[in-house]
């Protein structure tokens, strides 16, 4: 499983053609690399990493990672069944699956259909899905999407500041550090359109909630494909509920800053960079860059420790309400 299965099984026969290249050349080769990485458990195991130079315009996703893995396909070489012996499987009742990225976006088709361009990151991680099955965007291929877009095409980066402006010129700084051409920043009222703009919302939660992608976050990985929810404390605070690939609370963090990638409806991905208050936000701004996001689907941190999301720390129920 990919998170795609629906779509493919209609497209499986074109799929096939696609997948091997039955009766076409390479094509015309894209200058500039490509890189494939392989993990397990929200990327807390990595098990393979590759690179491939000027990818042909024949080049998909499935066969990129057949040069690098043992594979195994379904759906006419659509769906990715097993690589390396590992397999979707359900045990003690907990569904496992692989599922992969493109530039932090979960691809709308399947492998054999999603075509390789130069300079995209594409991972491929093995997870629990049982209580999130869809995780439409997630932050561990930055700097993409931000400097090379999705199935090559490049979109308009915006950041949209709603307090905290130290933290907000620090986040396009970064950006722009990190290749990304960013437009001018714009206030929380002033958000560009989220069907051609990969926007970046930054500020203190309070302020940040009432956009419509970033309140998904109160929802729970369900709907937000985030472990971690925001719960307001009752008398105009927020903190950070943190849970573990279980979608069990391990802890409530009443200062906190975080970093996510959502994506509502057929939207372009909006990323959150926010906190619980002010300085915290900015400790959030200092999360944006590769080593720290890397191979992570959202990331967290408080008092200076740095959180993956989903945590591997033990449940803790009595956190899972504001006191």
């Amino acid at each position: 499983m990919d998170g795609a299965r629906v779509i493919v099984a209609l497209t499986a026969v074109v799929a096939a053609a696609t997948a091997f290249g039955c009766g076409f050349g390479a094509g015309q080769a894209e200058p500039g690399s490509a890189s494939l990485t392989v993990t397990r458990d929200y990327g807390s195991e990595l098990l393979r990493e590759a690179r491939v130079d000027d990818p042909s315009e024949s080049e998909t996703v499935v066969r990129f990672l057949d040069h690098e893995a043992e594979i195994e396909t379904s759906y006419a070489g659509n769906l990715i069944a097993a690589i390396d012996g590992t397999a979707g499987a359900v045990d003690s009742g907990r569904s496992l699956d692989w599922f992969f990225y493109v530039n932090g976006y979960a691809s709308p088709v399947g492998a054999g259909e999603a075509t390789v361009h130069a300079g995209d990151r594409i991972w491929w991680d093995y997870r629990d899905w049982t209580d999130a099955y869809r995780v439409p965007a997630v932050v561990g291929s930055y700097p993409e999407p931000f400097v090379s877009g999705f199935n090559g095409e490049r979109f308009a980066v915006q950041v949209v500041c709603f307090d905290v402006e130290r933290a907000c010129d620090q986040v396009a700084d970064r950006l722009e550090a990190a290749g990304a051409e960013v437009g001018p920043t714009v206030p929380g009222e002033g958000a560009g359109d989220p069907d051609r703009t990969l926007r970046v919302l930054v500020g203190s939660w309070g302020r940040v909630r009432v956009d419509r992608a970033a309140e998904l976050l109160e929802r729970g990985p369900a709907e937000s494909g985030v472990y971690a929810t925001i719960e307001g404390c009752g008398d105009g605070t927020y903190a950070l509920r943190t849970l573990d690939q279980r979608a069990r609370p391990t802890a409530l963090l009443s200062e906190a800053g975080w970093v996510a990638a959502l994506q509502r409806r057929e939207e372009q991905p909006t990323w959150v960079v926010s906190g619980s208050g002010p300085d915290q936000v900015v400790e959030a701004a200092g999360l944006l860059d590769q080593e720290t996001l890397e191979r992570r689907y959202a990331v967290a941190t408080s008092g200076g420790e740095e959180l993956s999301l989903p945590t591997d720390s033990a449940p803790n129920p009595e956190g899972a309400i504001c006191q």
